[in-house]
This record gives structure tokens, sequence and C-alpha cells, in this order.
């Protein structure tokens, strides 16, 4: 039985492998290709979450190895750095030289000699230069193509790694033959002469978050052009988004990588079953498809998040999957209608929790710690969040946890694995966009978790209360039994004041301590219900323009809108007083 093969993606990336499936950015496909083929140096920026590295994994660097012109092909050396940890992480040079040799194994391919390490006797010594020097004959024209994805997490590393790194890179980039060895020119013979004037096409690509894209200025000394050619990456316009929601759901299998994206290239039809994608083909209403771009769009420009949307539209296929989407009464095709849909207000922190849920309960909480505790870091400062790759043996260790709830958490691609330097496998929170819900459950698991704490202090301090009133009752009778044994009772109560008291100070300081918890976990609400109670003076504002200018259907469907989202907080006590209030103003 072949594997299943989704439609979408969730917040996993798009591979090469993926982009049959991959739609709406035909223009930025097109617009990085040729500026990548007419520059040395592109930075690719955007906000997390718009989908720059699916960009180029499944859009722009496959027409590098596609390209019928064989002037615009080239050899792609993708390179992820990683976040630094000492002394488990390679320098970004040998991470890059990794890679290259993973790509490219070298085996001397030089035909006359292997005259380059002559030149460089020191293995130890020998630049990036060197090394794509040596396999420049396995490239069509010399032409290197090396992409840096998720580049923010260089300037992580140590200030001597990253200044050997850029200088290298320039060297490579903007030196054909480097000037100490023209110097030696005279004493090579001819045939390694006309291997060194043999040029080298080398470009590089940096995709950097565009909160971060202001640290490539420490790298101008050495590459001075760095910030010259950019491209933004936006987030999808409504009829991209229209595109990369209706067109996967309409294969009837997955495709043969064709390239899938040419102009002339409609959405396939529809019939039947699909090979062994894990759904028929399924369509949308117009009213679904309207509520999503309404929902989805932010900013001035209403543009949509790209992994929001994935998000949603996997949550449906999981919904056609499963039978809760059938098919409409005049068609066996599944149709996703406007009340199908999920709630979309909170698209990554609902996907986190739901990903949550499908792991045993046992292993929930475990998870968590491991997820918001072991591979997300928080800066003590600013408490902005950030990934960490770390070591799977590590974690293991460091939380208790075993092989299978590493791999639950990779199979719910709540986290992502790669080799790492020391011979094993690190692991790492999946996509940026998480960081965010993470650090807001782990600060409502702290609270709870305390809250837990106080009370088990006050069960117990409880529990050693009754136990010294059971000890004042023996106590006490003992004291009655005969006046012989006063100056015994008398000891015994004097140690059971000291033990009741002992327990009073135990108690109170049990309640205090649930006391402190309870106040954090209101402290959290309020600060949930003060950003909720923003959401919906916004919505009510809408709503009431659209009243004022006579769309009432608008006008109820905001307040609907504003019911449904305080409705999602049932605990909340402030949150409820407003939607009480917008009941009373409904009717």
């Amino acid at each position: 039985m072949s594997e299943k093969t989704y439609r979408y993606m969730g917040v996993k990336p798009f591979e090469a492998t993926n982009r049959t499936i991959f739609f709406g950015r035909d223009e930025d496909i097109e617009g990085l290709f040729n500026l990548i083929l007419s520059e040395k140096l592109v930075v690719l920026f955007g906000k997390s979450g718009y989908g720059k590295s699916s960009l180029l994994n499944a859009g722009v660097l496959p027409l590098f190895q596609e390209e019928e012109e064989e002037e615009r092909r080239a050899i792609v050396v993708e390179v992820r750095l990683g976040s630094y940890a000492k002394d488990k992480t390679r320098s970004p040079l040998k991470t890059t030289l990794a890679k290259l040799q993973e790509k490219l194994p070298d085996t001397g391919v030089e035909p006359d000699g292997d005259f380059l390490s002559t030149l460089y006797p020191d293995a130890a010594e020998r630049p990036l230069w060197y090394h794509v020097k040596r396999r420049q004959s396995a490239s069509p024209g010399g032409r290197f193509v090396v992409v840096f994805d998720q580049f923010e997490e260089f300037f992580s590393y140590p200030a001597a790694e990253q200044d050997l790194f850029k200088r290298e890179l320039a060297e490579l980039l903007y030196s054909d033959i480097p000037q100490h060895l023209r110097k030696r020119f005279p004493e090579l013979t001819p045939e390694a002469k006309r291997q060194l004037a043999q040029p080298m096409n080398v470009k590089a690509v940096f995709a950097i978050r565009a909160d971060r894209i202001s640290l490539l200025d420490s790298m101008t000394d050495a590459l001075p052009a760095i910030l010259h050619k950019r491209y933004e990456l936006r987030s999808l316009t409504p009829a991209q988004a229209r595109e990369a929601i209706v067109r996967p759901a309409a294969l009837t299998h997955p495709a043969p990588d064709t390239h899938a994206h040419a102009e002339d290239a409609g959405p396939p039809i529809p019939s039947g079953a699909g090979a062994n994608f894990s759904t028929p083909p399924f369509e949308f209403t117009e009213a679904a498809l309207q509520k999503i771009l309404t929902e989805l769009s932010s900013g001035q420009t209403k543009g949509v998040e790209a992994f929001q949307l994935q998000i949603l539209c996997q949550y449906i296929e999981s919904q056609v999957e499963n039978g809760a989407i059938s098919g409409g009464p005049k068609s066996e095709m599944p149709i996703v209608d406007a009340r199908d849909l999920p709630d979309m207000s909170n698209l990554y922190e609902t996907y986190y929790r739901r990903q949550l849920d499908r792991l045993e309960v046992s292993q929930q909480r475990p998870a968590q710690r491991v997820l918001e505790e072991g591979l997300l870091a928080e800066d003590p400062h600013s408490g902005e969040g950030r990934r960490m790759s770390v070591d799977s043996q590590f974690l293991k260790s460091q939380f208790a946890v075993d092989d299978a709830l590493l791999r639950a958490l990779e199979n719910t691609y709540l986290v992502r694995k790669e080799p790492n330097s020391v011979g094993g496998e690190s692991l790492e929170i999946s996509h940026d966009t998480l960081v965010t819900p993470m650090l807001k459950m782990k600060k409502e698991r702290w609270a709870k978790e305390e809250l837990e704490e106080a009370k088990r202090r006050e069960a117990e301090a409880e529990r050693l209360a009754v136990l010294e009133r059971r000890r004042r009752q023996r106590a006490n009778l003992l004291s009655m039994a005969a006046f012989v044994m006063f100056l015994v009772a008398a000891g015994l109560g004097v140690w059971a004041m000291q033990q009741r008291q002992a327990a009073k100070r135990n108690q109170i300081e049990a309640l205090q301590e649930r006391d402190n918890a309870r106040q954090l976990l209101e402290k959290l609400q309020q600060t949930e219900a003060d950003k909720v109670l923003l959401d919906i003076k916004d919505m009510l504002e809408r709503a009431e323009k659209q009243r004022t200018e006579g769309y009432l259907d608008n006008y109820r469907a905001f307040l609907e809108k504003a019911k449904t989202t305080l409705e999602n907080y049932p605990d909340n006590p402030a949150l409820q007083n407003k939607l009480n209030e917008l009941k009373r103003l409904e009717h």
C-alpha cells in the first residue's frame, strides 16, 4: 500500500518533493529566481510565517536543476547553521564545508593531478574557495548557488567564527584567483594556470526574518553589497491565497514533478478519489473561501500568512479524511462550507494545543516540558523567546523522557530533527511561529503547577494538623489518668503546643502560596482578557460602522464573531461579563 500524501503542509515547510502541491507563489518564484541569476549575492527577507523556506525549497531552488538552458543551471548547496551551543555546534564555516562535502564528495576531479593541494599543503588552512574550486568541473560552467536559510541564527555564534566565515565567503564570491596565488603563477605548469584561470560563478542567497535584517549590517565590512539586492516576501494576496487553498484540494493524485507552475497549467480536473492522497478531491464553497480570506487577512495590505493558511487547510483536510466533512446534496465530492471552519482567531495557539492533544495523555506534560523548557530559550529581560537546537540524548537525560516521546513530537511536526556535529541528532521546534504560543502555555502551566503545589502543601499541613490534634487528645487522656504523671503530661503538652504552632505556620505558608498562585493565574487571565477586549472593541467599532452604513447583515456578523470569540473563554469572568453585555445588546 502506498504511503498517504497530504495536500497541505501545516507548520512544516514545503520541500522540493512537495512542489507539485505548492501554489500561490508563481510571481515570487520567477522574481527571486531571476534576481539570483543576475546577482552575486541576494537577501530574501520576510516575516516569520510568510514561507521563505517553502519558496526556496519548493519553488526557486529546483529550477537550477531543471533549466533546459545550461547557462542557467547550477549546483545548489543548502546550508542551515542552527543556533549556537557551546561545544555542541560546528562553526558556520565548518557547517558550510560539511554541506558542500555532502552535496559533492571531494574525489579530486582535476584531470591533470591534484595541483591545488600542493598550493595549500596544510589541510587545516584550506579555505572555502579551495574546496569549491576542487569541485568546479562537477558543475556546468562552474556555477554554484549557496543558500543560507534562517540566517538569523548565524549571529548567535562567537564574533571570531562570524569574522572568519564572512571573509572566506567574500573571497569565494569575488576572487576568481586569490591574490596570494597570483604571486605564485610563474612556478605553475601551463595546465595548472589554465585551470586556475577558469572562472567560477558562485552566488550566495541569505534567507532571514524581516525583524533581523539589520543584523546583516555587521557583515558589510567584508561583504559591502550584502544589503544592495534584496527580495521581500510579502503575505499572500487574496488571489494567491485562493489559489493555495483551491488548487491542492482539486488534485486527483500526487502528480509527477513536471513544471507544475507553468502559466498555462490550470487546476487539475477532479475525477474521483485520489490514488494515494489521504482524501478524495474536495472543494470549497464561495462562502467558505470568503470567510477564510476575511478572517486571515491582516495589516494594511490585507494579506494572508502562508503558514496560517497551511495550518487551517491541514485541519480542514483532516476533517475530510475522518468523514466530518462530506459531499453536498448534489455531489459526491466533499464540500467545505463556512460552517465547517474552525475558530480562526488564534490559529497557531490552537494548532499547538491540538498537536499536544494528539499525544497520549501520559506524554502531554513531559512533551510540554521538553518543548517549552528544553527547546525554547526566553530572554529574561525582554521576555522574547527563540528556538534552540539541542542534542536528543541530552534532552532524554535532562527531562527523563524516552525515544518514543521524541518520535511522537517529530510525528506531530512540533519538532524537526537534524544531524549534529557530534554524530548524533539534534531536535528543535519546527517553526518560529510556535514560539509565542509555547511561551504563553509555559506561563499557564507554571501557574497551574504552582497552584497544585500550594494545594498539596495545604493538604499536607492539614494532615499534620489532624495528627497533632490526635496526639493532643492522647496527651490529655494521659494527663487525666493519674496525678503522678503530671510532669510527664505537662512535658507532652508543651511539646504538643510547639508542634501545633509549627503545623499552623505550615498551614499559613501553604495558604499564602496557594493565594499567590491564584493571583498569578488571575493576572494571566486579566492580561488575556485585556487583549481579547481590545479585539472585541475593534470588532464592535467595525460593526457599528456597518450598521450606520446600512449593512445590517455585516453588523450582525461582526456581533456574532465577537460573541463566538468571547465564548472561547468560559473561565474568564471579565470576558463572560462582556459576552453577557453583547447578548443584551443583541436583544
